[in-house]
């Protein structure tokens, strides 16, 4: 089969192909006289892994460092078990960092609904976003104005 059917067949782009080609993932398995590349059956399969591969979290780097042992005739197993131990302890923590995140948007959503628009004075940007970073003790910036972070103004904090 020719790149594009390569391509078709393993429901990747022709860039994706030609990518793993010129990584050395992906090998012809012989050319025709007009230069086309032709592919194997078990370049689909090889295709077919390296997509299963990514979508477990593996790199191309980390895929190609599995081919070659594989090519070695040397078991993979046991770099594969650790790499993806490694990329699980990852996950959890990106996961978690997403989990914060998500909870200080949701804070945040519910915080603004109830604060008017500001007109920024020179020293601020966005009073919304400084009051999240006064609100989470990040302390007090200057430039939000004390009617955005609940406060009435006194003669202390009066420009």
């Amino acid at each position: 089969m020719t790149v594009r059917q390569l391509a078709r067949q393993g429901d990747v782009t022709v860039h994706v192909v030609r990518n793993y080609l010129r990584r050395g993932l992906l090998q012809a398995a012989r050319h025709t006289e007009s230069g086309y590349q032709l592919f194997s059956a078990s370049e689909l399969q090889r295709l077919r892994f390296i997509r299963t591969a990514q979508q477990l979290g593996f790199t191309l780097a980390e895929i190609e460092e599995i081919v070659r042992h594989s090519v070695l005739r040397r078991s993979p197993c046991p770099l594969v078990r650790d790499i993806i131990r490694r990329r699980l302890e990852d996950t959890r923590q990106q996961l978690d960092n997403l989990l914060a995140m998500h909870g200080r948007m949701e804070h945040a959503v519910h915080a603004w609904t109830s604060l008017p628009d500001s007109i920024p004075t020179g020293d601020d940007v966005c009073a919304l976003i400084e009051s999240v970073a006064a609100a989470e003790g990040g302390g007090f910036v200057r430039s939000t104005p004390g009617r955005l972070l609940g406060r009435r103004p006194t003669q202390e904090n009066l420009p």
